[in-house]
Parts: C-alpha cells; sequence; structure tokens
C-alpha cells in the first residue's frame, strides 16, 4: 500500500500507537506516517482546506507557525495584483490563498524539505501560477530584475537554538536590514509579525509604515500585520485596524496613535452592563479610544473594561449584564452564586483566575461570568454577570 494511502486510511488513529506498531506494518516507515498522521490531525482544525488525502507535512516547526486559513484568507483579501513574491514560503499556506489574488506567484523557501513539500501539495490543490524558487530572501532580492505589485514575508521566529525570539532584528531574515531592498523591488511590502511584539516599537523601526492590522481569531491575538510603503504617514497618524475574525461576530475597529492619545477616558463604578474588547483591540492598544468612541465609561485607567447603564449593542466586545457587585469575599459570593461554578477572569486584580477561584471555592464553568477587577477607587471588586 503506498504511504499516502496508509496515512489517510489511519488519519483518526493515535499518533502515538501507531507510531508503536512498527511490527503490525512492515512494509511501512511508521515514524514518517505517525508524524504525518498528527500533522493531519492539526491541520483537520488549522486549515481545513487542506484536509485531503496525498498532503505532506514535513516539519512540525513549519506548522506551528503557519497561518491558519482564516487569517490566511485574511491577509490575501488585502491586497490583489499581477505578480507578487512570498520571501518566506514555509508551509505554503499564505502563498497558497496569496496564488488566488495574483496572476502569478513566486514561493520562495530556504529549506529544500519544505519547498519540495509545499510543490507537491499545490499540485495537489490545483494551483497552476505558482513558481518555486529554493534561496534566501537576501540572496533572491539582490538578483531579481522583476519589480513586483507585493513583496510578503513572515520571518521565522526561531534562533540558531530553536528557541522562540519575536524581535525583528532577531528574526530570519532581518527586515530591518533588507527593507530598503523590498521597497525597490515593490511599492508594497506586507510584513507578517508576532503578536508579542510592540506595535509602535516595530513601527518606529521599520519606518514608512503605511497601515497596520492586528488580526485575531478564537479568542486570541494571532498576528499583527505592517504594510510599507514608500509613502507613508507619520508614526501617529497610522491607520491601525483592531480586526476579530469571529465566526459570529467578525469586526473592525480603526483608529491612530493620535486619536488615542487626544482621547480621554471617562471613570465609573460598574454599572448595568460591562463590555470587555476583543483580543485585537487588547493588542492594539485603543484603551481610551474604544471608550470615547462608544460612550462608555472606564472602570479604571488600568482596568480595560467598560460599563454603561443603558445597553450599547453591536459592539466590538464581549456583553454583559452585571447581575451583582460584590467584595472579595467567599460568603459574599456563594451567596449570588448558588450554583458554585462560574467562568473567572481577572482585570488590574492582585490574584489570577485560579488563585481567585480557590479563594472563593468555585468550580470553573457554567454560565456565569465572573470579573475580578480593580475599579478608579483603587477598590477591589467582583462583578458577578451574565452574557448579553
Amino acid at each position: 500500500m503506498p504511504i499516502q494511502d496508509f496515512i489517510w486510511q489511519h488519519r483518526n488513529d493515535d499518533p502515538r500507537q501507531l507510531a508503536l506498531s512498527a511490527k503490525k506494518y512492515p512494509n511501512i516507515p511508521i515514524s514518517v506516517a505517525a508524524a504525518q498522521v498528527q500533522a493531519l490531525q492539526k491541520i483537520r482544525h488549522k486549515i481545513p482546506g487542506w484536509y485531503r488525502a496525498g498532503m505532506s507535512f514535513p516539519l512540525s516547526l513549519s506548522l506551528e507557525q503557519a497561518s491558519s486559513e482564516n487569517t490566511a484568507r485574511f491577509k490575501a483579501g488585502l491586497i490583489a495584483g499581477k505578480k507578487m513574491v512570498d520571501l518566506t514560503g514555509g508551509l505554503g499556506v499564505d502563498s497558497f490563498f496569496f496564488s488566488q489574488q495574483f496572476e502569478s506567484l513566486v514561493y520562495l523557501e530556504q529549506n529544500a524539505e519544505l519547498l519540495a513539500a509545499a510543490q507537491h501539495n499545490f499540485e495537489q490543490l490545483g494551483v497552476k501560477n505558482a513558481t518555486f524558487v529554493h534561496g534566501t530572501a537576501e540572496d533572491f532580492l539582490e538578483k531579481t530584475n522583476e519589480v513586483y505589485d507585493l513583496i510578503y514575508l513572515d520571518p521565522a521566529r526561531r534562533d540558531e537554538r530553536k528557541g522562540k525570539v519575536f524581535m525583528l532584528a532577531d528574526c530570519s531574515p532581518d527586515v530591518l536590514k533588507i527593507k530598503d531592498l523590498m521597497l525597490k523591488k515593490s511599492p508594497k511590502v506586507l510584513i507578517k509579525t508576532a503578536p508579542m511584539l510592540d506595535l509602535r516599537l516595530a513601527a518606529g523601526q521599520l519606518g514608512q509604515v503605511s497601515k497596520i492590522w492586528v488580526v485575531a481569531a478564537e479568542g486570541d491575538c494571532r498576528e499583527v500585520l505592517y504594510l510599507l510603503e514608500r509613502e507613508a504617514p507619520p508614526l501617529t497618524e497610522i491607520p491601525i485596524e483592531a480586526i476579530n475574525l469571529s465566526e459570529e461576530a467578525p469586526s473592525a475597529f480603526a483608529f491612530t496613535w493620535a486619536e488615542e492619545q487626544q482621547a480621554e477616558a471617562d471613570f465609573a463604578p460598574p454599572q448595568h452592563f460591562l463590555y470587555e474588547p476583543n483580543p485585537a483591540i487588547f493588542k492594539a492598544g485603543a484603551f481610551r479610544a474604544f471608550g470615547k468612541r462608544f460612550g462608555l465609561k472606564k472602570l479604571h485607567a488600568n482596568t480595560h473594561l467598560y460599563t454603561s447603564t443603558h445597553f450599547v449593542p453591536g459592539l466590538p466586545a464581549r456583553s454583559f449584564a452585571i447581575e451583582h457587585v460584590c467584595k472579595y469575599d467567599r460568603k459574599a459570593i456563594q451567596a449570588l452564586v448558588p450554583t458554585g461554578k462560574a467562568n473567572i477572569a481577572c482585570r488590574n486584580f492582585p490574584d489570577n483566575p485560579e488563585q481567585v477561584r480557590r479563594k472563593l471555592g468555585l468550580a470553573d464553568g457554567g454560565e456565569v461570568y465572573l470579573f475580578a477587577a480593580t475599579t478608579a477607587d483603587e477598590g477591589k471588586v467582583l462583578m458577578v454577570c451574565r452574557k448579553v
């Protein structure tokens, strides 16, 4: 039996158990098959369009850093044109979706095994407009005479010892060193960075940033995108979009650092409703602008929760009705939460959710949401809420 057929037939098996069954399948390189089954199980959730027989996934690290299908689709929808190059092809997820927006695409990758796998997978997926090049970003940029409509790169965030890094200068390739050359070869350069990187620091280092997208999905900030162009606004006027790709309610919140600096926060104790901005807004740092835009009161300068007396619908946030506000006290909470179950979140609070759970004697889950937070008068309160 061909190994690809074997992998697909065993796609639902436990990879660890499969790896131990070499004697049962003497004609199959079982460690390879088990690794592919494990990759397929991750792909099924992360890139469902690639969950099919015949695909090849050579490196677990490449799968870890690869974009998910929904974030890759979002990126590909930002820019279209005739030709582009992906300088850090990797597993090829971003290249695949960009290939649907451009007439031709160059996939560049310095790892020969990854390149071969991407070429194989693109054939399986029916991609006809991609050219595959083996080499480094620096070498390609030096030698190419082409001018592209877009250059895209997602620098590797691992050092030589395979430890995680996130500062621009520590990633590979070093975008700060090749930035000027990229802008000679294309009027638009799109860079994906780790969410941990400080936006303002990165934008200041890159210069010529014309727009920033902060992208969240499934409750977490997934990536930050910087568009570089030959002419760009001053740092404080760069348009920033906080994008939440939630299936329930996709949303975008646009602002600038100038707007955030000029906005004044209004503070109030918890009122009838509570709002928690989505993770993209948190990462983007639109703390005052968010409250000002929607006429909300903030609980504390460093407590990024908002409140109102009347419900404000359609916000890029989770919304809750506040049923009770009480002190950080076990007896008080047990009287208010008779089921003994709550989903706990802490904002600007001395204890973390697990410590709060133990102190209050609560189990995790249920329909009650308990927010532990500091208010403007430095009080420590618990808000018993239900989702609106």
